[in-house]
């Protein structure tokens, strides 16, 4: 697997600041998914950070123990690792790069010290791969592939510091934004945004909300392609003044919640907030099945579960989620549905 640039920065960066040597795994994984916020539903993300700490290991910024290994999920990663000290006497300063004209704005931040070690990482791969421009326009993440080894990493990038006004642009890296088409149901001006993890229940909501005279939008987040749903609309420059979710009852479930809810933290929307009328509709008439997955909530997103739904529909769907069953938001289907208003959807009921 393929060292990331983003990845590397972040835990190197974490690893630089923290003030003890030794970095608990648990540091380095949040540092880590804080610049990829597709931890919480990857399938190889745990493969993907011991790629970054090999790759850190090797370049002797870190030490890895021989034997603390944490084997709480396929592979194991090192229980914690431990920052090299610089010789006595030294400051460690980063390598210096000579930076090509058209980035002379990163230059000038680069001297006084503003980027952290994942922009710098970023910016030095973009700086080399400026002189090999060859006047082809390619969608991102092409582009990105190219420049970084990672497909998504500049999408990642987009929205944030580094694509401010005056600073990296699309036509610079000679790209486009190429995202997937967006199902959603527009039935008003309102502004009001309405995510479902999963299409069957979007279209039975869509359906039950026009009746309703619903004026805002029910929009499919395509289950873990949320975040790739939620920046196609930002793309557009569509903001939503209420942004609300409704997924299903399960660890995967709210890893997904999770993962859109850091997306519009991230996008600068409205906070995203749960329809608890329609989680609790499905806690209701829903039948817990045993989810048939290995996937295991962590003990950070367990804590966001709580104070996301509050206290006690959060016990409920935490009980549901921790005892490897789930309740599937296909529970609250059309007959349901015919029964509830607007205001069912949104409140406690």
């Amino acid at each position: 697997m393929i060292p990331e640039p983003a990845l590397i920065g972040a835990i190197a960066e974490t690893v630089r600041v923290y003030g003890p040597r030794r970095v608990p795994l648990d540091v380095v994984l949040s540092a880590a998914a804080k610049v990829d916020h597709s931890a919480a539903v990857s399938v190889h993300w745990r493969r993907r950070v011991l790629t970054a700490i090999t790759f850190l290991a090797a370049e002797g910024v870190i030490d890895l123990p021989k034997t603390r290994t944490d084997r709480r999920a396929d592979p194991p990663l090192p229980a914690y690792v431990t920052r090299r000290g610089a010789p006595s006497g030294q400051a460690e300063k980063p390598a210096p790069i000579v930076w090509h004209a058209d980035l002379g704005w990163a230059a000038l931040a680069d001297e006084r010290g503003e980027w952290s070690t994942a922009e710098r990482s970023c910016l030095a791969l973009v700086n080399s791969w400026l002189p090999r421009r060859r006047g082809v326009v390619v969608p991102i993440r092409e582009r990105s592939l190219e420049i970084t080894g990672d497909d998504k990493a500049l999408e990642n990038w987009l929205f944030g510091p580094l694509f401010r006004p005056g600073r990296l642009t699309l036509d610079l890296l000679e790209c486009e934004q190429c995202w997937p088409p967006v199902n959603r149901r527009i039935l008003g001006d309102s502004d009001t945004w309405l995510l479902v993890e999963n299409y069957t229940t979007y279209v039975s909501l869509s359906r039950r909300a026009a009746e309703l005279g619903f004026d805002g939008q029910i929009i499919w987040g395509s289950g873990n392609q949320v975040r790739t749903r939620l920046r196609a609309l930002a793309a557009c420059g569509e903001r939503p003044l209420e942004c609300w979710y409704f997924g299903d009852v399960d660890a995967g479930g709210f890893r997904i919640a999770r993962t859109a809810w850091q997306c519009v933290r991230d996008l600068g929307f409205e906070e995203l907030r749960p329809a608890k009328g329609l989680y609790s509709l499905a806690i209701e008439y829903g039948q817990r099945r045993p989810s048939g997955r290995t996937l295991r909530m962590s003990a950070a997103t367990a804590a966001w579960v709580q104070e996301w739904l509050d206290e006690s529909l959060g016990d409920v769907c935490l009980a549901v989620a921790r005892s490897g069953e789930r309740v599937v938001q296909e529970n609250v289907g059309v007959e349901v549905l015919a029964a509830t208003a607007l205001s069912d959807w949104f409140n406690d009921r």
